[in-house]
C-alpha cells in the first residue's frame, strides 16, 4: 500500500501532465501571427497548426485510454510524456510550416495519452473518501491551463520568440519522466486481458475524424457543399457501424453503458458546452485587443489573465458547493455567470476600458470554474476500473470536440459578421462618394481604393485615395494643356500661368474633399468591423443562458444524498 505522501505526489504529477497538454491547446492563439510571419505560411495552413492538435486528441483519446488498460496505465503515461516532449522539441526546431504540422501531430499523440490517463490515475490513486480532492484539483488544472495558454504564449512570444512556446515543455516533461520512474509502479501493474477492438477503433476514428474535419473546414467549404455532405454521411454511417459493433463485440472500445449513467451524460454535455463558450472568448478576445485596441501581445495576454486567476481560485469553492448541494445548482450558476460575461461582451468596442475587459474576463473565469469542477466530479460518477478509464477517454474526447466546435462556431460566425459589416461600409462609402463634386471616373477610382482597403488583411480600414505628387503634377499638366489647346496661339503664353493656377486649385480642392471622405470612411469602417465581435457575442448570449438548463440533466431523487454517498463524505 502506497503511503499518503506518495498519493499526493502522484496526483500532482497527473496535474502536471494535464497542465502541459491543455495549455498547449490554447498557447498558440496569440503566437500564431508570429509563426505565420516567420514561416511565410498562409492563414489556412497556420490554422491547421492549431486544429491538428485538438483534432488528434479528440480522435485518439478513447483508443489510447483503452490501450493503456491493456498494456499498463503507468507505462503508457510515461510513454505519453516522452512522446509529448519529443513533439515539443520538434515543434521548437521547426523551420517550415509542413515540418511544424508534423511535429505538432507528434506532440498531440502524447497529449492524447496523457489527458485521459492523468484523470484515471489521479482519481484512482486516491482513497475513495479523498476522491473529491483529486477531482477538484484535476478539474481546476484543466480549466486553469486552458485559460492560461494565451497569457503565457503572449509573454513568451514578446520576451523571447515563438520557438520557446514549445521549448518550455521539454524540462517539464523531463521532470515528469523522472518522477514517473520514482513514483509510479511500472512493473507488474494490473492490465486488462482483452482483444483489440479493431472494428470499433477504425469506425470511431473515421466518425470522429470526419465530424471534426467538417467542423473545422465547414466555413471555407460551405456547410452544404459536396465535401461537407460527404463528411456528414461518412461520419453518420461510421457512427452507426461503431454502435452496432460495440453492442456485439466481447471487449468493446467504449462500453455504451456509460451513457446510461445520467451523471456521466450530464458531465459530457456540460463540459462540451462550457468549453465552447470559454474558447469562444479566449480565441477571439486577444485578437480584438491587438487588432482594434492596439495592444501588444503581452498586454492582450495580461488582460485575459483574470480568466485563469478566477478559475484557479473559484474551482475549490465550486467543489465545496457540489459537496453541499449536488450538481444541479453549480452548473446552473456557472452558465448564468458566463452568460453575464457574454452580456458585457455585447458592448465590446474600440473604446472599451481596461476595467471593463478585466470585469468580463473575471466573470467568465468564475462561471467556467463552476462548470469544469462540477463536470469533472460528475464524470467519474461511481465508476471504477475499466469503466473509469473508458469514462475519462470519452470525457476527454468530447471536451476536445467542444474546443473544435468553439473555433468553428466563433471563427465562422465572426467571419460572417465581418462580411456583413464590410457590405455596410461599402454602402456607406458609396453614399459619401455620391456627395462629392468629382467626375464619375474619379469616383470609380476612389471606390476601387476603398474596396481594396476594406477587404485587405489590415487591422484597421485604411482608405487612402490621395494621389501622389507625381500623379497630381501629371494631372495638372494634362488638364491645363487640354484647356490651352482650345485657346488661340497668341494668348496661350500669357494665359498659361493663370490656367495652371486655376487647375491646380481645382485639383487641390478635389483632393481635400477626397481626404475628408477617406477620414469618414476610415472611422466608420473601423468601428463597424470592430463591432463584428460584439455582434457575434450578442447573438450568442441566449444560448449561454439556455445551457443553464443542462443542470437539470443531473436531476435525480435525493440528489444531495446520492452525491454524498458516492464521494463518501461524512
Amino acid at each position: 500500500m502506497m503511503r499518503k505522501k506518495s498519493h499526493t505526489k502522484i496526483l500532482l504529477l497527473m496535474c502536471l501532465g494535464i497542465f502541459i497538454c491543455m495549455i498547449d491547446s490554447t498557447i498558440m492563439n496569440i503566437t500564431l501571427p508570429a509563426i505565420q510571419e516567420d514561416l511565410h505560411t498562409t492563414l489556412e495552413t497556420s490554422s491547421w497548426m492549431l486544429n491538428v492538435y485538438t483534432m488528434t486528441i479528440a480522435v485518439l483519446a478513447i483508443p489510447m485510454a483503452r490501450f493503456a488498460d491493456m498494456f499498463g496505465r503507468n507505462k503508457f503515461y510515461l510513454l505519453g510524456l516522452i512522446v509529448f516532449g519529443l513533439g515539443s522539441l520538434l515543434c521548437g526546431l521547426s523551420m517550415s510550416a509542413n515540418f511544424l504540422l508534423i511535429a505538432r501531430f507528434t506532440q498531440s499523440l502524447g497529449a492524447a495519452i496523457l489527458i485521459p490517463l492523468s484523470m484515471v490515475i489521479g482519481v484512482g490513486i486516491m482513497p475513495t473518501e479523498k476522491r473529491m480532492i483529486s477531482l477538484t484539483l484535476l478539474g481546476a488544472t484543466q480549466g486553469l491551463s486552458t485559460a492560461l495558454g494565451p497569457t503565457i504564449g503572449g509573454i513568451i512570444t514578446e520576451k523571447l520568440d515563438w520557438h520557446w512556446v514549445f521549448y518550455v515543455n521539454i524540462p517539464i516533461c523531463m521532470i515528469g519522466v523522472i518522477a514517473c520512474v520514482f513514483l509510479l509502479p511500472l512493473k507488474q501493474e494490473k492490465t486488462v486481458k482483452a482483444k483489440i477492438d479493431w472494428g470499433g477503433l477504425i469506425f470511431s476514428t473515421i466518425a470522429l475524424f470526419t465530424a471534426t474535419l467538417v467542423l473545422i473546414k465547414g466555413n471555407s467549404w460551405g456547410w452544404t457543399s459536396q465535401e461537407a455532405l460527404i463528411c456528414y454521411l461518412t461520419s453518420m454511417i461510421s457512427l452507426v457501424l461503431f454502435i452496432v459493433i460495440e453492442k456485439r463485440v466481447q471487449d468493446p472500445m467504449i462500453k455504451l453503458s456509460l451513457f446510461q449513467d445520467r451523471q456521466f451524460l450530464g458531465s459530457v454535455l456540460t463540459v462540451s458546452a462550457g468549453y465552447v463558450f470559454l474558447i469562444g472568448v479566449m480565441v477571439l478576445l486577444p485578437q480584438f485587443l491587438t487588432r482594434f485596441q492596439g495592444k501588444t501581445e503581452l498586454e492582450a495576454a495580461l488582460l485575459v489573465t483574470p480568466v485563469s486567476a478566477a478559475i484557479f481560485f473559484f474551482s475549490q469553492l465550486a467543489g465545496l458547493l457540489v459537496k453541499k448541494v449536488g450538481f444541479i445548482v453549480p452548473v446552473i450558476l456557472g452558465f448564468l455567470i458566463m452568460g453575464s460575461a457574454y452580456y458585457l461582451l455585447e458592448n465590446l468596442s474600440i473604446n472599451s476600458t481596461t476595467t471593463e475587459i478585466i470585469t468580463l474576463c473575471t466573470l467568465l473565469g468564475v462561471g467556467f470554474s463552476f462548470i469544469i469542477a462540477t463536470a469533472t466530479i460528475a464524470s467519474t460518477s461511481s465508476f471504477e476500473g475499466e469503466l473509469l478509464t473508458a469514462s475519462q477517454g470519452v470525457f476527454s474526447m468530447l471536451r476536445q470536440v467542444g474546443v473544435v466546435l468553439a473555433v468553428a462556431i466563433f471563427v465562422g460566425g465572426l467571419t460572417n459578421k465581418i462580411y456583413q459589416n464590410q457590405d455596410k461600409v461599402m454602402r456607406y462609402a458609396q453614399t459619401q462618394l455620391n456627395q462629392l463634386n468629382i467626375e464619375k471616373a474619379e469616383q470609380t477610382r476612389v471606390l476601387r481604393h476603398t474596396k481594396n482597403a476594406l477587404y485587405s488583411d489590415k487591422e484597421h480600414v485604411e482608405v487612402d485615395s490621395q494621389l501622389s505628387k507625381k500623379q497630381i503634377d501629371r494631372m495638372i499638366n494634362q488638364n491645363a494643356e487640354d484647356i490651352l489647346k482650345d485657346m488661340p496661339l497668341n494668348k496661350r503664353k500669357v494665359a498659361k500661368p493663370l490656367i495652371y493656377k486655376q487647375v491646380s486649385e481645382k485639383i487641390e480642392k478635389k483632393q481635400t474633399e477626397i481626404d475628408k471622405y477617406s477620414k469618414k470612411v476610415n472611422e466608420y469602417g473601423t468601428d463597424k468591423i470592430a463591432s463584428s465581435f460584439s455582434n457575434l457575442y450578442k447573438s450568442t448570449v441566449p444560448f449561454v443562458f439556455v445551457c443553464a438548463f443542462l443542470g437539470f440533466t443531473f436531476r435525480k431523487k435525493n440528489q444531495k444524498k446520492i452525491v454524498t454517498e458516492q464521494l463518501k463524505i461524512n
